[in-house]
């Protein structure tokens, strides 16, 4: 065990002041080691607790030896800009930093370090005043300051208790979640009478090995990061108060992200297909990343699972396809009416397993909390009405107008792309010996588009200002959501309905052979190839690229600025440091792809029976990549809760309901099925077909309910649990622990009847 020196705060501070002997690099501060999970390095141990209890606990840890301390692990990181520039010199080494042939700073320059200096020194004095435990080091070219927050155990259950913090209950107590609360010994001159035992009602979460509980294990590693953000962010008791997202706003912090666990990816990493694709250990996922991820891919095993049976009728179907040498044969109506069945009912049943999950997991009937203010919204200070606190408020008379405006470039930008695709389909008639390539083309022309509008989109939102993470994605979503929709299938469309017997631009439009259904399954397999190829490789490729270019610039700027010796050694990176370099995990971005492929695997199935199969390739292939990008090239993101999978289940839902009418549209209309059939009579079989398949969706969503019976009742049982165990005071057959628990609560004294009351009643 390294030696571990505890330092006030106000001595970590003085230290960037004191000319003390330093590595001959000059990349850490005294006493830090670069080397990942070497703990013995600078500790500032606040002084913020004033509970008795804490008090007691800490003289017990004061009098253990150093020797046998032990640092809590980190769980947040904070990045603080210390030079404008590596090569600018600056502070009390200015001797040393003369062998580095760095130069003086310009006036700019140093008024900016200062004022980075007096904001790390107010925000560091706050972090350590709260109770936390930080080690600060310089990074290699000393042109940052990393900052490792956590806290021990005693401070996050008295936050625990104080912000009501729910966890989870012991199996025998039905796995119930429960606001967290501390024993109470009770008072002496009621004889503790009145004593509350209840920290046995939490369940333990040991490590891999199965070692014996330490004393926060009933705090998972997402417990402990929500639990130290809210004591950084919030101005309660034995909080910091500091404003996170406005310091990020104004570049008065450089990062501020988790810190990755290597042992739990490489456990999730080796793993990969039983946590994320089957869904098997999504708990594990749900401990490390938070609800929101877990229900992502939650979401994507339950897809999966379910495009098995499509997969293999599809390919059932393509044997009979190439006898018939067209999708348009004698299968095709049974396979609209099949896949229409299985899109209205896919979603359904998803959110029948998904509010399983989320009873297991807790927040079944969580209550809607305050979101932390994005760092990129920006206002004017108040008082704000419901907290009674200074915040930033944007007025909304101000943002309607950016709204209109937003929309209006929406429309505009919808009008050029339906001219778009009138330009690609007449451009299509002129190269019609040359199909193939012309698709490919097309698919290229879309996956452009949709990367254009995406960044398009994004900045009309950021103009809109919006305060949460929350409203920022529901905004985003509504703006590309139409766009994407018309931009992917749009062609698709007029191939199947209007291509034939058409004419554009002045120009006739006709089929390959006179089948549309042949032109269609061509085009949508293209489509799908081209996701599965060029966009994967893209989306990995991109933050790797970033990452590693990062990483490239600072070396090339920390050997221009190190020693003149040509045998120094250039350091490892810390692991902060590393993670530092990788972008921000965002995962609306691969919902927004899982929607676009469901899209193109269920509006035309008809033509192209084979496409459940490549979806699920592609899916299988998604989460494996997406897996791959948690784990090595993004930061750990913030572990959000989730109560539901919304807005985008009712996004799915729409398509399913759209891909319920398009291909019942075009096996009656398109095809050669009914050529037979008068207008009338296929236009009365379709809706014939619709109204079938919407009086069977809602036959199956009685029956089966969106909340299970079983998940109700269940819910009821836990309400029922948590009353009896924790706000009784104890269980329902120790009588002894229950009698004092209610001897403890005011009880209202009894009532007695006399006879002619009783008359009266």
């Amino acid at each position: 065990m390294p030696f571990v020196k505890q330092h006030s705060t106000a001595e970590l501070l003085k230290q960037e002041q004191n000319k003390a002997k330093r590595r001959p690099d000059g990349a850490l501060l005294e006493g830090v080691d670069a080397e990942e999970g070497d703990e013995s390095g600078l500790v500032a141990n606040g002084q913020g607790y004033d509970d008795p209890r804490q008090q007691a606990a800490m003289e017990t840890m004061n009098n253990v030896p150093q020797t046998q301390r032990k640092l809590p692990p980190t769980d947040l990181v904070m990045v603080f800009p210390y030079k404008t520039d590596s090569r600018v010199k600056y502070g009390e080494a200015a001797a040393e930093e003369d062998y580095r042939g760095l130069h003086q700073p310009k006036e700019w320059e140093k008024e900016k370090m200062q004022q980075w200096q007096v904001t790390r020194n107010t925000t560091c004095h706050a972090l350590s005043d709260s109770g936390l435990v930080m080690m600060l080091y310089y990074s290699r070219d000393r042109d940052e300051v990393f900052v490792r927050i956590a806290a021990d155990p005693l401070h996050l259950r008295q936050v625990a208790e104080m912000t009501r913090y729910k966890l989870e209950l012991k199996p025998q107590y039905l796995s119930a979640y429960a606001e967290y609360k501390n024993d109470y010994p009770g008072r002496r001159e009621l004889n503790y009478s009145d004593r509350c035992v209840v920290s046995h009602l939490y369940l333990n979460h040991t490590d891999k090995q199965g070692h014996y509980p330490q004393r926060d294990a009933i705090f998972r590693p997402v417990d402990r990061i929500r639990l130290v953000d809210h004591i950084i962010r919030s101005n309660d008791h034995n909080c910091a108060g500091v404003d996170v997202g406005q310091l990020l706003h104004s570049s008065d912090i450089l990062h501020y992200f988790p810190l990755h666990d290597q042992s739990a990816l490489d456990e999730m990493d080796k793993s990969w297909f039983q946590t994320f694709v089957n869904a098997k250990n999504i708990d594990k996922v749900r401990d490390y990343f938070g609800e929101r991820i877990a229900l992502y891919f939650l979401f994507m095993s339950h897809l999966c699972k379910w495009l098995v049976l499509p997969s293999l009728a599809g390919v059932a179907l393509c044997v009979v396809e190439l006898f018939a040498q067209t999708p348009d044969n004698f299968t095709s109506f049974s396979l609209c009416i099949g896949l229409g069945i299985w899109s209205t009912l896919v979603i359904h049943f998803w959110r029948r397993k998904s509010n399983k999950y989320l009873l297991k997991w807790g927040t079944f009937a969580l209550k809607p909390s305050p979101e932390p203010t994005r760092p990129e919204f920006y206002g004017v200070s108040r008082i704000n009405p419901v907290t009674s606190r200074v915040d930033r408020f944007y007025p909304w008379s101000e943002r309607i107008w950016k709204v209109l405006f937003s929309y209006s470039v929406i429309i505009v930008t919808l009008v050029v792309l339906f001219f778009e695709v009138a330009v690609l389909m007449l451009l299509r008639h002129e190269m019609a010996p040359n199909r193939i390539p012309f698709q490919i083309i097309n698919a290229l022309v879309v996956e452009l588009a949709n990367f254009l509008f995406t960044k398009l989109a994004t900045w009309l939102t950021e103009r809109e200002n919006h305060r949460s993470y929350q409203e920022h994605s529901t905004h985003l979503l509504a703006k590309t959501v139409v766009f994407k929709f018309i931009n992917c299938y749009s062609s698709l469309y007029y191939i199947a309905f209007f291509k034939a017997n058409s004419t554009l631009f002045g120009q006739p439009m006709k089929c390959v052979d006179d089948d549309c259904l042949k032109d269609l399954g061509s085009q949508l397999a293209i489509f799908m190839i081209m996701r599965l190829t060029l966009q994967n490789m893209l989306e990995l490729l991109g933050p790797w690229a970033i990452m590693q270019y990062r990483a490239f610039m600072e070396g090339i700027a920390f050997k221009t600025s190190i020693f003149s010796n040509p045998a120094t050694s250039m350091p490892d990176l810390s692991r902060p440091e590393r993670e530092a370099k990788r972008e921000e995990y965002d995962v609306y971005q691969d919902m927004d792809e899982v929607l676009i492929l469901y899209g193109y695997t269920v509006l035309f199935v008809v033509a192209c029976p084979w496409v459940p199969l490549l979806a699920l390739i592609s899916l299988i292939l998604e989460c494996f990549l997406d897996q791959k990008k948690l784990v090595l090239l993004f930061q750990r993101p913030y572990p959000s809760t989730a109560m539901n999978n919304e807005p985008w289940d009712t996004c799915f839902d729409v398509i399913s309901l759209i891909a319920m009418v398009t291909n019942g549209a075009l096996i009656v209309f398109s095809s050669h099925t009914f050529d037979g059939w008068s207008h009338t009579g296929k236009i009365l079989l379709f809706l014939a077909m619709e109204h079938a398949m919407i009086l069977l969706r809602l036959l199956v969503s009685t029956i089966f309910p969106a909340i299970p019976w079983e998940v109700r009742l269940l819910a009821m049982q836990q309400q029922v649990i948590v009353h009896r165990h924790l706000n009784l005071g104890g269980e329902e057959d120790d009588h002894e622990t229950r009698a004092s628990a209610m001897m403890a609560t005011p009880q209202p004294p009894p009532h007695v009847f006399d006879q002619d009351e009783e008359e009266d009643w």
